[in-house]
């Protein structure tokens, strides 16, 4: 039983601390975005990855936005 709470209690854990991050991603793409030197295309791409990476988040899909905002922070080296 006590091995039964302590995933339950590790799973929830994980999923606020990503809950958490995901925010501050948003932030960290927001503000390298404005000083970017990206093609159009790229700069495009990563603005769509940011806002589907916030509707993720809203959604309840922090390991899925995480995921998507780490593409875009790729695009935008950082």
């Amino acid at each position: 039983m006590k091995k039964v709470l302590f995933a339950a209690a590790s799973m929830f854990a994980a999923s606020a601390a990503l809950a958490h991050g995901c925010p501050g991603e948003m932030k960290k793409i927001d503000s390298a975005l404005p000083t970017a030197k990206l093609s159009q295309a790229d700069a495009s791409k990563v603005k769509e990855l940011r806002s589907k990476g916030e509707e993720l988040h809203k959604s309840g899909k922090h390991s899925e936005s995480m995921a998507t905002l780490g593409e875009a922070k790729k695009v935008l080296g950082i």
